[in-house]
């Protein structure tokens, strides 16, 4: 029976607690003076956690908040993340982050579309909210977490006297809106429940080796999957650093003061944070695992990483439907350059265009399922009846599983390139490129040519004080690719723009015009 047919599925009612609420007070519990939240600002043991969440939970209910209903986050990545979003899961709520780097109708799209009437900010932010404030009508529930500000309440300060309403909450209950990056399109929220979240954590825990005597710390940002700041640590014990930067200094910094035993953040800033150790001598000695996502990793970066920092390196493979994690190469058995196999309660299935299970070794796209892949999109029945088809979710990523069920990443579907009628991936010019010893970043978009059509143009970026040039690298790739995948145009560019969440900004690269003349930048 091949794999992902129904017998593969895994739909076992998850041990302990079935509601993020019930496991913050399991964590008091068993743990209650043991460090839960570190920061700079805040240290919380795990039963000053659960208190804190209490006190919230009675403050969102006596400003009127009730079960189901939405809470939009407009602020950094602080402790007020962890604490609201468990606050109002206590109360069945439902926590709707908000990329505030995004366009503004874009931020209002997504007000109106979750129906968001309740919002937690911070002052810094005033000038996005000022832009959603005709969707705001009632000024109490505009509730700041850094005092008294210019438009609603503030949560500092309040110690209602009463103990937060006992509130029915279930596991199949939603109580996060995870929205999708809108850096493609039209932000997509999808509907997070409590078993969907304790699902991934307890699933990830125990397949990758999260370890209670551990310190984690997650680099992704605060709009991005933030529930990844804290879940595994609440059904483990484990205590989680809150850190708002992507500075490798203040990051090497904040991993020696805390102990940090395992991150996760995207390559590039593993890059970065490489860059800075070997450019000062700095180690990181105490570093154990650096979980890695959101981006292909080739077998010479793992390498090269696990040496300059003397921990494993975990590519893994995630996505907003996934409610995270759900590929991972290791921890044990690893095939280098492949994205992973499915982390236990996944099931994956890889499709030709008809929806005809391929063999190994053939390029489809990947389909995924299991208790912790949401059900829909909020408000969005149109995107959610495209991808969400049968129990399983589309994801419109094209992969190869091999003979060992390692899942092999190939592209994006909206990514892939015609050259010459002839199908080209962007990643395998990106592997090769990125197997160049100077290489630290690569990555290849489509471009126009008006003799040619489509062609390969990569942009990348060199290690420090390296001087190989455009015509090296040319020369590099023809030496390993076949002539029609060779980029048509290389550029070198200081620095490649990311986004909030470290992962390379296409769509700024897009913007830069081509200039056939110049290889170089």
């Amino acid at each position: 029976m091949p794999e992902g047919t129904p017998a593969d599925r895994t739909d076992r009612a998850a041990p302990g607690p079935a509601t993020l609420g019930e496991a913050l007070r399991e964590a008091a519990r068993r743990w209650p003076e043991a460090p839960a939240l570190l920061s700079e600002t805040a240290r919380f043991t795990w039963a000053g956690l659960d208190a804190e969440v209490d006190r919230l939970a009675a403050l969102f209910a006596g400003i009127g908040l009730r079960r189901g209903e939405p809470v939009g986050f407009l602020i950094t990545k602080r402790p007020e993340v962890v604490t609201g979003f468990l606050a109002l899961a206590r109360l069945g709520a439902i926590a709707a982050p908000v990329n505030f780097k995004l366009h503004p109708d874009h931020i209002r799209d997504q007000f109106r579309t979750a129906s968001i009437r309740t919002v937690l900010v911070e002052s810094a932010l005033d000038p996005v909210l000022r832009t959603v404030l005709p969707e705001l009508p009632d000024p109490r529930r505009i509730v700041y977490v850094d005092g008294p500000g210019r438009h609603g309440a503030s949560w500092t300060g309040q110690a209602p006297a009463a103990a937060p309403p006992a509130v029915d909450v279930g596991p199949d209950d939603p109580c996060y809106y995870n929205y999708t990056s809108g850096t493609t399109g039209r932000p997509k929220g999808a509907v997070t429940t409590h078993r969907n979240i304790l699902e991934n954590a307890r699933a990830t825990a125990e397949a990758l080796d999260f370890r209670r005597e551990d310190v984690f710390l997650g680099m992704f940002s605060v709009f991005a999957h933030p529930h990844e700041l804290f879940h595994r640590s609440l059904v483990t014990g484990t205590p989680f650093v809150i850190l708002d930067t992507l500075s490798p200094r203040i990051t090497a910094a904040t991993i020696r003061r805390f102990g940090v035993t395992w991150m996760m953040a995207v390559p590039s800033f593993y890059e970065m944070l490489h860059d800075h150790v070997v450019a000062t001598g700095e180690r990181l000695d105490g570093l154990r695992v650096l979980e890695s996502g959101g981006a292909f990793v080739g077998a010479d970066t793992l390498e090269r990483m696990e040496r300059s920092f003397g921990a494993r390196f975990l590519p893994v493979w995630g996505c907003t439907e996934a409610t995270g994690v759900a590929l991972a190469n290791g921890p044990g058995e690893r095939v280098p350059g492949a994205t992973g196999r499915p982390v236990p309660g996944y099931a994956v299935r890889v499709v030709d265009e008809a929806g005809r299970d391929l063999p190994p070794g053939e390029v489809g796209e990947m389909l995924i399922r299991g208790p912790a892949v949401v059900s829909g999109y909020v408000n969005n029945p149109d995107e959610t009846a495209a991808v969400f088809r049968d129990g399983w979710y589309h994801t419109r990523d094209l992969v190869r599983r091999d003979a060992g069920g390692f899942v092999h990443f190939v592209g994006r579907r909206s990514e892939m390139l015609k050259i010459g009628g002839i199908r080209v991936y962007p990643l395998e010019i990106e592997t090769v490129l990125g197997e160049h010893p100077e290489v630290r970043e690569v990555v290849v978009v489509r471009a126009e040519e008006r003799v040619r059509g489509e062609i390969a143009r990569a942009v990348v970026r060199l290690a420090p004080g390296s001087t190989v040039t455009a015509r090296d690298l040319k020369v590099y790739c023809r030496e390993r690719l076949a002539v029609y995948k060779v980029p048509r145009v290389v550029e070198i560019w200081r620095e490649i723009p990311k986004l909030p969440n470290g992962k390379i900004d296409k769509r700024a690269i897009l913007a830069v015009p081509l200039d056939p003349t110049r290889d170089e930048r």
